[in-house]
């Protein structure tokens, strides 16, 4: 019985990291220095940015609340209603890594569902005070 029980404890523990953890392959993901000059500067090819979770906003980004909200999917349908689906769009929460964010992957596969190609995760290796607060690029 204990050896059922540590095999269980094993298994759920594995399988939960497994559904935590992504691994982002460089197409998909944005430096934050890359987009931290296209908002200093203006650029006419600035993304939309949405903070798809709890954290403050940096410049010029949309709050749509968590990710993995069920809501999540229709404020972004009402928000993207006349957008392009080629739009360059980014994402970020900022809790944490983006590699173990709970926010960042169902927001994600949700653009994707909804026909938005070009949308890419902020690269926070750590979390948005360190890799982009700490950094003085362009808050709210």
């Amino acid at each position: 019985m204990k050896l059922f029980t540590i095999l269980s404890l094993l298994f759920v523990t594995t399988f939960s990291f497994a559904q935590t953890t992504h691994t982002w392959l460089p197409e998909q993901l944005l430096a934050t220095q890359d987009l931290a000059i296209k908002i200093k500067l203006n650029s006419k090819d600035k993304p939309l940015i949405f903070n798809v979770g709890p954290m403050e906003n940096i410049k010029g980004a949309v709050a749509v609340g968590n990710g993995n909200a069920v809501t999540f999917s229709h404020k972004m349908e009402t928000e993207l209603s006349m957008e392009s689906k080629t739009k360059p769009i980014v994402i970020y929460c900022g809790c944490c890594s983006y590699s173990n964010c709970p926010n960042i992957k169902p927001a994600y596969d949700a653009l994707q569902k909804m026909g938005f190609k070009n949308t890419k995760v902020l690269e926070l290796p750590e979390n948005l005070k360190t890799d982009w607060v700490s950094k003085g690029y362009p808050m709210n």
